[in-house]
């Protein structure tokens, strides 16, 4: 896992710029929210953005 990010977890409250990874992929929170499994970077465009490390 590349530096300064972690697992995306459900019921975790991301604040905007947080880093997380999912399967493999490494994202940028866009909003701040509390997460859940509708919310998750793969599908929640509006959440998350693709972070190219």
């Amino acid at each position: 896992m590349a530096a300064g990010f972690s697992a995306w977890k459900v019921n975790q409250q991301y604040a905007v710029n947080d880093r997380t990874t999912l399967n493999g992929k490494h994202y940028l929170c866009l909003v701040a929210h509390k997460s859940n499994s509708a919310n998750n970077p793969k599908g929640a465009v509006k959440f998350w953005k693709r972070y190219e490390t």
